[in-house]
């Protein structure tokens, strides 16, 4: 079960890096517009993609199906982080509101409200 879990975050990261390359070669004149998509960087992004769909997979099989979109739900946050990183980007405060609502969102799926009630009420009975 623990692999499953860095199998996921793996997927994530890589794909977040594919997204970070992609976003490289948008940003940059090209020659003609079939250069625009055939270059090393773009092939090798479309290649972590890939990758990422089968890490993604590999995660799949003993992963909780409910705990997988948490994990791939970070991927903005990465994606805000490498290209503060990579491009000198400075992250708006949409942005970071944005990832702010993606952790409490992660948070408040993976909370038991039924086992939290029952902390509080056993603790005031």
């Amino acid at each position: 079960m623990p692999t499953s879990y860095l199998f996921a975050i793996a997927s994530v990261l890589v794909a977040s890096v594919g997204q970070i390359l992609m976003k490289g070669e948008a940003n940059k004149e090209h020659k003609s517009f079939l250069s625009k998509f055939l270059n090393f960087r773009v092939i090798f992004a479309y290649v972590l993609m890939v990758f990422s769909l089968f890490l993604n997979a590999i995660a799949l099989r003993d992963l909780p199906l409910a705990v997988l979109p948490c994990i791939t739900s970070t991927s903005f946050i990465w994606i805000l982080i490498l290209s503060s990183i990579f491009f000198r980007e400075k992250p708006t405060a949409k942005k970071v509101i944005g990832a702010m609502l993606i952790v409490v969102g992660i948070i408040v799926s993976r909370v038991d409200f039924g086992e939290l009630t029952a902390l509080f009420v056993s603790a005031g009975a």
